[in-house]
Parts: C-alpha cells; sequence; structure tokens
C-alpha cells in the first residue's frame, strides 16, 4: 500500500470545503491554503473509524485559521507573511476532549467526579440508568433500528412508549436495555417513528447513505454548503475594532445561549480569540453537568430566568451591547421569547449591526428543520452510524466514535461566525448564519471511507477494543473504548505533548487538564495563554455585565 499522508489528505478535503458555493469572501476563498500551515502528520488516522474524521477536524481547523488570519490582516493592517499553524493529531483530539479532559486528575467517568461539578440533571437523564438507557440504538418488529433519545428529560418518549419513566430495579445497562428493547420490538419503526413525531421529542430510523439521499431533506442538506450566510440588513456601519488589539476578537462582545456540546464549542473557541463571552442559563433549566468543565473556558456564566420581568430586563441590557448571539436551542425557542434574529433585528433597526448564530440538528432549512435533534440522532439519519456498522463488518448500525457531529457542528459554528465577523468589518450590516449536526455527517460521508488496505491496517491496530462494539454499545461505551485505544497506540499524544495541554490550576472545579486551542496565530491569539478567563460552572458570576 502506498503511504498514506493525512496532511496531504487533510489538504485534499479542505479545499473541498469550499464546494457547495462555501458563503466566504473572495479573499479568503482565493488564499486559502497560502494562509494556512499543516503539521503533525501521521502514518495512519488517530480516530478509530473508516470515515475520514481525522483530516476533516484538521481541514476545518485550518479553514478556522485562514478565516482569523484574514481577519487580523483587516484588523491590525499587518503586510507581514502571517500563517495559521495546524497540528493534524491535535485536531484529531478535538472531539475526543472531555474523555481526555480531568479535574485534579479525575476523569469524567470518575464517581467522584461529581463531587467537583454543579449538578444541573435535573431531569435525572445522566445520573439514573435506566433513563440514559432510552438514549441508544434499538432494534424494531420489522427487522430495522431506531435511535432512541431521552434528550434533557426522558419522561415524555418513556410515557408515549407506554414505558414506566423510572424503573429503580434497572439499574445496569444490560438490564435497562432489556426492557426497552423488548417494547422496541413490538412496534415497527415507523409506528415508533411517528409516535415520537407526535410528541415532538429527538429520534430517528437509522438510514443507510442512500436512504438519506433519496429523501426530500437529504438532497436539500447534500445540495448545500458547510454553513448558511443572510444578510438580515445592510444599513448598520462596519464594525470597527481597536487596532491595539491584542487579540483578533478583542472587544467583540458574544452572548452564549446553549447548552450540552455544539453551541458551547463555538463560544468556547471564539474565546480563544479573545472574545468577551457572557454565558447565560438558567438553573430552572437541565444541562449535562460535566460539559462546564470543558466549554466554559473564556467565558463569565450568569443565571437569568427569561420569562421573568427581572431576566428579560438584564437580558436587554446585554443585547444593547452584543456583537454576536450563539444560539442552540431547540429551534423557535428564543423567537418564541421575542429575541430571535428577526425580533434583534426589529431592536437594532439598523443603528448598529449584529451576528445570530444558529446551532442546531437538522438545520435552519428543508423539511425537518422544526424537529428537535441530538449527536445521535444526527448520526443516525445520516447513515454515519450504518456505514460504521458495515465497516466493522457487522449488519447492524454502530454509534461512531466520539460526538464528531456535536464537534463538527461546534467548529463549524466558529468558523460561521468569524466569517460573518468578517462581512461586517468590511461590508458592515447584520448577518444570520446557520450550522447543523446533520450538514457536517452530510459532508463527511461525502469524502468516502478510507482505502480498504489502509482501514484494515487501523482495524487491526485498535483490536477488540473497537471491534466488540454494538449497535446496543452506548455513547460512554463506544467513547472509552476509542480513546483507550488510541491511548494505548499513541501515548504520547496526550502525555507527552505539551502543547496539546492546557492546564489551569485553581478554578472553582480544582485543577483542570483540557486540550489546549489547535489553532495558532501568533502572536494575536490568546493560543499561548490559553483563555483569558478560566473556566467556572453554571450561574458563576453574580454580575450580569459586559468586561
Amino acid at each position: 500500500m502506498p503511504s498514506y499522508s493525512t496532511i496531504e489528505t487533510t489538504k485534499q478535503v479542505l479545499l473541498s470545503s469550499f464546494e457547495n458555493n462555501l458563503p466566504v469572501l473572495p479573499e479568503v476563498r482565493a488564499r486559502g491554503l497560502e494562509y494556512v500551515e499543516f503539521s503533525g502528520d501521521s502514518p495512519e488516522p488517530l480516530i478509530p473509524i473508516v470515515l475520514q474524521a481525522h483530516e476533516s477536524f484538521a481541514a476545518l481547523k485550518g479553514l478556522e485559521g485562514i478565516i482569523a488570519v484574514v481577519l487580523s490582516k483587516q484588523r491590525f493592517g499587518l503586510d507581514q507573511d502571517l500563517k495559521a499553524s495546524v497540528n493534524c493529531s491535535h485536531a484529531a483530539l478535538f472531539p475526543a476532549m472531555s474523555f481526555l479532559s480531568t479535574v485534579d486528575g479525575v476523569h469524567k467517568w470518575n464517581p467522584e467526579m461529581k463531587k467537583k461539578i454543579v449538578d444541573t440533571d435535573l431531569n435525572q437523564v445522566y445520573s439514573n440508568v435506566y433513563r440514559r438507557m432510552l438514549t441508544n440504538i434499538y432494534p424494531t418488529k420489522d427487522g430495522r433500528f431506531y435511535h432512541l433519545h431521552a434528550s434533557l428529560d426522558a419522561t415524555p418518549s418513556f410515557k408515549a412508549l407506554g414505558l414506566p419513566p423510572y424503573d429503580e430495579g434497572r439499574n445496569e445497562y444490560q438490564a435497562a436495555q432489556k426492557v426497552i428493547e423488548q417494547r422496541t420490538q413490538q412496534l415497527s419503526s415507523d409506528e415508533i417513528e411517528a409516535t415520537i413525531r407526535a410528541i415532538k421529542q429527538a429520534g430517528s430510523p437509522c438510514l443507510t447513505r442512500e436512504e438519506f439521499l433519496a429523501s426530500p431533506y437529504g438532497r436539500y442538506v447534500s445540495s448545500r454548503p458547510l454553513f448558511e450566510l443572510k444578510k438580515l440588513e445592510s444599513t448598520s456601519p462596519v464594525l470597527k475594532l481597536s487596532p491595539e488589539g491584542p487579540n483578533i476578537l478583542s472587544g467583540v462582545k458574544v452572548l452564549d445561549l446553549t447548552r450540552v456540546i455544539a453551541g458551547p464549542v463555538i463560544s468556547r473557541t471564539l474565546g480563544e480569540y479573545g472574545a468577551d463571552i457572557l454565558r447565560v442559563t438558567s438553573r430552572n433549566l437541565p444541562d449535562q453537568s460535566y460539559y462546564a468543565v470543558d466549554f466554559n473556558f473564556g467565558k463569565r456564566t450568569i443565571d437569568l430566568d427569561l420569562k421573568s420581568p427581572e431576566g428579560r430586563q438584564v437580558f436587554e441590557s446585554l443585547l444593547e451591547e452584543v456583537d454576536v448571539i450563539v444560539d442552540g436551542y431547540r429551534p423557535g425557542a428564543f423567537a418564541k421569547l421575542k429575541y430571535g434574529p428577526e425580533d434583534i433585528l426589529k431592536r437594532f433597526a439598523g443603528k448598529r449591526g449584529f451576528v445570530y448564530v444558529k446551532e442546531s440538528c437538522y438545520g435552519d432549512g428543508g423539511d425537518w428543520s422544526d424537529r428537535p435533534g441530538w449527536q445521535q440522532i444526527a448520526d443516525s439519519v445520516s447513515g454515519v452510524s450504518w456505514a460504521n456498522g458495515k465497516a466493522l463488518g457487522l449488519e447492524e448500525p454502530v454509534p461512531p466514535p466520539f460526538p464528531l457531529a456535536d464537534y463538527g457542528a461546534g467548529e463549524l459554528g466558529c468558523i460561521a461566525a468569524l466569517n460573518a465577523l468578517h462581512y461586517r468589518m468590511t461590508k458592515g450590516g447584520s448577518y444570520f448564519t446557520s450550522v447543523s449536526l446533520v450538514k457536517y455527517n452530510d459532508w463527511l460521508l461525502s469524502l468516502g471511507s478510507y482505502p480498504a488496505p489502509l482501514w484494515s491496517s487501523m482495524l487491526t491496530a485498535h483490536g477488540n477494543d473497537i471491534r466488540k462494539l454494538r449497535h446496543n454499545s452506548n455513547f460512554d461505551q463506544v467513547g472509552l473504548a476509542a480513546i483507550n485505544s488510541m491511548q494505548r497506540l499513541h501515548p504520547h499524544l496526550w502525555d507527552s505533548e505539551p502543547d496539546f495541554v492546557y492546564e489551569a490550576l485553581n478554578t472553582p472545579f480544582g485543577a483542570v487538564k483540557t486540550q489546549s486551542p489547535v489553532v495558532r496565530v501568533e502572536p494575536y491569539k490568546t493560543a499561548s495563554k490559553g483563555w483569558i478567563t478560566a473556566t467556572r460552572p453554571a450561574g458563576y458570576d453574580s454580575s450580569p455585565r459586559w468586561a
């Protein structure tokens, strides 16, 4: 087999990202690879999946770097040969972040972690094994597979399926899965789909790539660019940022209105560029507690109830100065509160511009755009789970290692935000930009699989850690199997590569070890220092104001 280069493949993947009318300004499209330098060539991709996930993340980090360099030149008037640097191996670890990070040396799955974080699992979808196991692929009566999801409250789906919302006697994975599987095998995939749609909860039949592309929605998504951009108005002035900096996004104010993974990844990455970020959450709303450890770097966090007059008053005062809004809630949630993009547009009336970034499972267009969804649902509906299962030699879908779609959409959201800011800095106006988990998966699948000899070599190297996985292997089992295998094969990547690791010794959680920023644009990015603000729990800061 000819030698394989992750760097050369990454460059090809990066060029493919410009297809389907990627909405970037000509300077970004024309200069492309001139503004980014890749390193960290690996003889084999690190992520144990037949799809080009390793190269996709390296390429997206490259695209992020290209736009960051363009923004640097726009802001600081630089004439020198400035480039972004991206280590491809570092980028490949990006979607494995939560499996590698620790607090005081304790990993996410250690029972001791519960003592170090604020519990926001209000509906026990993570702490209760039975409720957690609703999020899994299950066989159906007609010989198909369906991916159920507990979302942040498993009760509606349990009740709709005729199952008790709680079953304290089922406190082991297999026992909990067995009672749910007994019910799904009494129903066809279409019957479960109709039930889940009727209650507006997340779930999806497991489709092959061919079945997805045969649907009207699949055809629509495959025709769209990696992110959408819509100009909302063109009368507000050009965004002017001080040439004193010191960072690329110094002075840019970002409201983070997100939960769980993809949305918080967007703002975490913007924080690497020195933006002033406020993450707004509510103690009345559930979230996944642990992810705050990684995703609240670069942010201050406040608690607001946007359904109360007091909370709305504070929130609207913050809106008066905002530059970027990142919305990761269910489609239409903020429009119902009168804080959607059209509402913000009316509020500003062209006096000042803004960027509204919408992250969702299905995206902003197509006939499925109003559906709720999660990473696992995006994997099932797009064909990723089936592609993974078949590559493992099985006739069943298997979840991919790590929340690839979450991190992929999160990275696309950061790129989309940087791109929209580039438009504001050069043309003025306000912009709506959107990304979706399904679109990242659609693009990943479009890149094709690794050559058979390469995949065979990868599969042999990863061995039983990966071969033992099945359709009912849940999120944690799949991720842990992948990270254990990667660490066995490449221990130096985390333990001996200090540039890949960022340590914050004094945080409200304790001493946090997480992944350092991947893209480096020295000295105009905060990469050498990590983030201006250390991580903290949700609602930690008492003062709801910009820095």
